[in-house]
């Protein structure tokens, strides 16, 4: 990328009309005026953005409903006057709080928002407004020096025309109009600067994502972030949190009652479109505002004062619409939002968090999002919850107007749902989500596995690396993972009905990269069965070779995935993967393939960290202690609080029999909808006795001062380092200092875990008082959290603070067990993956339950699923709490 000389200040900008059918970028330069116009002079009953036939039917057909089903279109009420009432609602700091408390953020924190743009970036900005705000970011960039080019999107010009000539003048900043909605823009924008290799940023500001549903919010995100944004691509939002009701009443209902005439000015104004002086009398209507605290959204209507009929003609149709007395005519509302339902919100637009800042007075949230270079659905439950709220749910806080409760859900139809994923909609009838993973599940695990295998790890350099003596060297898992997959596929004939089920060429990588090693650590000739591997360098295969290799055992199970979407469609149901006999068993050997990729992604990387070439993954933002220089004291937590349990049974596992895929697509009773591995079955019955659990891994803020009570700080954990004689932990990012990682989970063995427990006359918790746990802490009440979001599936890449005001459920580590890795009665080992768990019933493993930042979503979600560990092995992802 080329960067621009410094040019002379400018007070110029060009306003292009995007509203027109093609746009020739090479065009913007002709349109550039060196001297700001003067907007046109303002009359009451100009003509206005909104004005125009084509608003009739739409406000009529909105009318035309049953009693406390009617609506006006919000945007009725931003015509010229509107926009001037409304400016004048943001001045109201006293009261309507949100643009002051904004504006608080970006004049105390406008050099951290900006230090992630790079030179000759792009900014844009959806629906630009009076850009009393957005001037403190852009002087922010011209102090910096950064050249980039911004853009205004809004649809009046003449409040366009006005903005821009007041923004001044700039000499690393070039200003563009852009003239038209957020449909016309969004596409406006794929069109000429994706692929581009320019880093695009948005801004979306004052809260303006409340003005939609959480639902509609998120598919709007997810629809500007599949068109539009790319890896490294950040988008700013202004969310209102969940304050008090009296602070956000007033700030809809203001005391000067400029909010009231902002309201009842739509009605003007839709008269006006309907070319009748009292279509609609204003007269005979008053504003209710409500905000509702359970749901955190708050409500404009139009309430009729008395009885009234609306008589209208058209071409097509003659309305007669009657409103009774006291029947509410939605037109506004503005949602609120905990940091949960942001993240929730996100979550279902593919983007992720990166960071957030709070105003002087914690009212508001400016939040930073990424888009990254690949996505795993998590946290389903969570992200359900937010965006389709029960009719139960609803019922908490009744109001007489069905826009406002489920009604809000009639126009489905007007997102494309064909590109929704199961997490939104749950809309594909025909793939059985819950046991087989999707292709594009797929596609995303092998886009993971390709930025930490050709990014993180550097090919060039660390192939033939091994950080950890008991593992193979970095480039056994790279023929590895292709080669597990290749070998299941011949070995069962999974693949027969599309011809010659043979392993891929070259057929001796299957010799080669069959199973790697898990040695005994007290003696390491004790080992696992395994593939024999070379010793010297020269002896492995070429990188490329395994590269040519892993895409060709791709496109083998490509074709077979397609082959079953095929017969899905045919079906219109999932049935089918029952009705053909050797289809479930097919089925839950791509299912294992799958899960053990993405265990082996978690492998790799705890591999990596150790080892002082990793690189940090390309496309993802680098955290915020990697950009700033400010000191932190070292302070830790208070010890956690605790949650007393009674005693009584838990159910653990599920049911899950290999034997049940062969009964001619005929389950047995009580088996479960989900494929687990061997040691996740049967379904038992475990008694447990009262206990006291924390509410929180420990830190290794704690973990740090206990070592210094007991004088062991040359015994530190394998996840920390040292350097310049400080501690440091290990990341993807690089060494992070301690007292910047001091409150995220502390990554031990079981050995140094159990330690810790001892000194501090605690234990660990057994797995079924670590089951229970989890089952009695549910993770989501709508609220500002009583639990921490869950970071699981890179959410984060790397811990995350904990809390003592929060419950920490799962994520972030593994959390270590004091039971033993062993049989149960009912185990069967596995015949198609014989020794996955028997292997290992040597009593020197240790359960370990949840999941960390890198375990996949499937995995870590899965109540079922238990993972073990050696208890002296100190690498892994996995933490601890205190029970007794």
């Amino acid at each position: 990328m080329s960067f621009r000389a410094p040019s002379p200040p400018s007070t110029g900008y060009s306003i292009i009309d995007i509203r027109k059918p093609s746009i020739d970028v090479s065009s913007i330069q002709q349109e550039k005026v060196s001297r700001p116009p003067s907007p046109p002079t303002s009359s009451g009953t100009s003509e206005d953005a909104f004005n125009g036939s084509d608003l009739v039917d739409t406000i009529l057909n909105s009318l035309d409903k049953p009693m406390n089903h009617k609506s006006i279109p919000t945007y009725i009420l931003y015509d010229k006057k509107g926009l001037q009432l409304f400016d004048r609602i943001t001045q109201l700091d006293d009261e309507y709080y949100l643009t002051g408390a904004e504006l608080d953020i970006l004049t105390k924190k406008s050099e951290e928002l900006i230090r992630r743009l790079q030179n000759g970036s792009i900014l844009f900005e959806l629906g630009a407004g009076a850009l009393r705000k957005t001037q403190v970011i852009l002087r922010a960039i011209e102090k910096k020096k950064i050249h980039v080019t911004y853009y205004a999107l809004d649809l009046d010009q003449h409040e366009l025309d006005k903005s821009l000539a007041s923004l001044g003048e700039f000499q690393y900043v070039q200003l563009y109009g852009l003239l038209g909605t957020y449909d016309q823009g969004i596409p406006w924008i794929s069109k000429k600067f994706t692929n581009c290799d320019i880093q695009k940023n948005f801004l979306w500001m004052g809260s303006s994502i409340g003005n939609q549903n959480r639902l509609e919010s998120a598919m709007f995100l997810r629809k500007l972030q599949r068109m539009c944004m790319e890896p490294g691509d950040f988008f700013f939002i202004g969310f209102d949190k969940r304050n008090g009701s009296e602070k956000i009443e007033l700030a809809y209902d203001d005391s000067h009652g400029v909010t009231r005439e902002f309201i009842m000015n739509g009605l003007n104004h839709v008269n006006r479109i309907m070319g009748q002086e009292n279509f609609i009398n204003p007269t005979e209507f008053s504003y209710h505002s409500i905000y509702q605290e359970k749901q955190g959204r708050h409500l404009s209507h139009y309430r009729a004062l008395a009885e009234t009929r609306i008589i209208y003609k058209t071409s097509q149709k003659e309305y007669n619409i009657l409103i009774k007395k006291d029947e509410l005519i939605h037109v506004e509302h503005s949602y609120k939002y905990s940091l949960g339902e942001i993240q929730s919100i996100l979550c279902a637009a593919d983007l992720n968090m990166v960071d957030y800042w709070l105003d002087s007075k914690n009212q508001y949230r400016l939040v930073l999002a990424e888009s990254r270079p690949f996505i795993f659905e998590r946290n389903t439950e969570q992200v359900q919850n937010t965006l389709f709220p029960s009719k139960e749910f609803f019922q908490q806080e009744p109001i007489n107007c069905y826009q406002c409760n489920e009604g809000q859900f009639d126009d489905m139809e007007i997102y494309n749902l064909g590109n929704i994923d199961r997490s939104l909609l749950n809309t594909n009838k025909t793939w059985p989500v819950e046991l087989l993973p999707t292709m594009h599940e797929w596609q995303e695990l092998w886009k993971s596995w390709d930025l930490v295998t050709q990014h993180v790890l550097n090919l060039n350099t660390m192939l033939y690396e091994r950080p950890i003596a008991l593992r193979h060297p970095f480039i056994f898992y790279l023929g590895h993972i292709p080669g597990f997959l290749d070998i299941q596929m011949s070995r069962n004939e999974i693949d027969k009905e599309l011809g010659t089920t043979d392993y891929t060429e070259p057929k001796n990588f299957a010799e080669i990269f069959e199973r790697g090693i898990d040695p005994d650590m007290d003696d390491t000739t004790i080992c696992n069965p395994h593939s024999t591997v070379p010793i010297n360098e020269k002896d492995w295969p070429s990188i490329d070779s395994i590269l040519v290799y892993q895409s060709n055992v791709r496109q083998r199970l490509l074709r077979l995935l397609s082959f079953w979407e095929s017969e899905a469609d045919e079906t219109q149901s999932t049935s089918w993967i029952n009705t053909n006999p050797d289809r479930r068993r097919q089925a839950r050997i791509v299912w294992m393939c799958f899960e053990h990729e993405a265990m082996h992604l978690e492998t790799l990387l705890y591999m990596l960290i150790q080892s002082p070439n990793i690189l940090p993954p390309k496309g993802v933002a680098a955290p915020s202690w990697r950009l700033t220089a400010k000191p932190t004291r070292l302070s830790p937590l208070k010890p956690a609080s605790t949650i007393k349990i009674l005693g009584g049974f838990v159910m653990l596992g599920h049911n899950d029999d290999e034997s049940s895929d062969t009964l001619n697509g005929k389950l047995k009773k009580g088996a479960s909808s989900q494929f687990g591995w061997d040691n996740e079955t049967p379904r038992r019955q475990v008694k447990f006795e009262n206990f006291e659990i924390q509410t929180r891994p420990i830190t290794n803020g704690e973990y740090y001062q206990y070592l210094q009570e007991t004088r062991q700080n040359e015994v530190i954990p394998a996840a920390w380092i040292v350097k310049d004689g400080k501690i440091h932990i290990r990341t993807v990012f690089g060494p992070c200092p301690l007292a910047e990682a001091q409150n995220w989970p502390v990554q031990t063995s079981y050995k140094q875990a159990k330690a810790y427990a001892d000194y501090k006359g605690w234990r660990l918790p057994s797995e079924a008082e670590l089951v229970h746990f989890r089952d009695v802490t549910t993770p989501f009440n709508g609220k500002e959290e009583t639990n921490k979001w869950v970071n699981i599936g890179f959410e984060n890449w790397s811990p995350t603070d904990v809390n003592n005001e929060q419950i920490h459920n799962l994520g972030d580590v593994w959390e270590w067990t004091e039971t033993i890795w062993d049989s149960h009665p009912g185990f069967r080992s596995s015949k198609l993956y014989p020794g996955y768990s028997s292997d290992f019933f040597d009593g020197k493993h240790h359960v370990v339950l949840g999941g960390s930042w890198a375990t996949h979503p499937r995995i870590a979600e899965r109540r079922s699923f238990r993972n073990w560990y050696q208890a002296g092995y100190p690498f892994t992802f996995s933490g601890f709490r205190l029970c007794r």
